[in-house]
């Protein structure tokens, strides 16, 4: 198994605050040059400061009830000044984004039907004096949607008021929609793994994120990537992570593997292993490679809140 160590922890996040001054021109998006080099002579313009992710997930409660989806559907002015009067942003929506993106990525997610969500607004206003404005995604129910499954939403800037630009690296954005299921959060993790040099005691937070309706595996935020942390936090096994299957009854761990990698070595679930709903808590007690002796994890996860 391949062993991997952490160089940094450093989590890179696009700031709203950055994508203010975010670059029009496709050439300097590229090249990471994201800051306006005049803004007295470039044409003040709009976007999505979001549309510089490839996809943007949120995960979504399995419920009945009405979820309302905020910070998602932002539209920035990107200039050196903040907007003299009122800007109107007219936003549609687009299935091709979310076709596009499957077939640049090589994904299968499901385009949303319309009447599946609906959008506060078809248009955005960014006020005099201001230089964002959002608004909200509406979710009514997610009881028809299939938690094995991902749901896409494409929807671009269709045109703006005044003599402003629509961003062309900034004017479709792709979100995704998941279900989470009960056992899906942030959570800390504390616990050891027992491999000899490997077995320094760790405290992350890691995110358990829903694989299916049973089902979560771990993301590791100080990584970037699924991984389960090793050795006081400093390493990780490469192409590894700790997805967790229980029974939805009992809340027992029934089994466990490196979902969404190819689990190449045989696992086992120790005794105790469980989900507490009163208090949140994930107790794993599990080994691979038939060695409890010098393979196994021994964690308690505390809910920390949702991701």
């Amino acid at each position: 198994m391949n062993m991997k160590k952490i160089l940094s922890t450093t989590t890179l996040i696009i700031a709203l605050s950055v994508a203010f001054t975010s670059c029009l021109k496709d050439k300097g998006f590229e090249n990471n040059e994201y800051g306006i080099n005049d803004p007295d002579t470039q044409p003040p313009g709009v976007g999505f400061p979001l549309a510089a992710n490839k996809k943007n997930t949120v995960g979504l409660n399995v419920s009945a009830s009405n979820q309302v989806v905020n910070d998602i559907l932002f539209v920035n002015l990107n200039a050196g000044i903040t907007a003299p009067s009122d800007i109107q942003v007219t936003l549609a929506l687009d299935s091709q984004i979310v076709k596009d993106y499957n077939t640049a990525n090589g994904t299968a997610i499901k385009v949303m039907s319309y009447s599946l969500f609906s959008l506060q607004s078809t248009t955005v206003t960014i006020p005099a004096g201001g230089r964002n404005a959002q608004i909200a995604i509406s979710v009514p129910s997610t009881l028809m949607l299939d938690p094995n499954a991902s749901y896409g939403v494409g929807v671009k800037i269709s045109s703006v008021s005044g003599n402003y630009v629509i961003a062309g690296n900034l004017k479709n954005l792709m979100i995704e929609f998941t279900i989470k299921n009960k056992y899906d959060g942030r959570y800390n993790l504390r616990g050891y793994h027992n491999r000899p040099t490997l077995d320094l005691p760790y405290d992350e937070n890691v995110n358990m994120i829903t694989t299916g309706p049973n089902s979560v595996n771990m993301y590791w935020p100080a990584l970037g990537g699924l991984a389960h942390p090793l050795n006081g936090g400093t390493t990780y096994y490469g192409s590894f992570t700790a997805n967790f299957i229980f029974d939805l009854n009992t809340n027992v761990m029934t089994g466990w593997d490196w979902t969404p990698y190819a689990t190449t070595l045989p696992t086992t679930v120790g005794p105790g292993s469980r989900y507490d709903p009163t208090d949140k808590i994930i107790y794993f007690y599990g080994w691979y490679n038939n060695n409890p002796g010098a393979r196994a994890f021994f964690d308690t996860l505390r809910y920390l809140g949702p991701r």
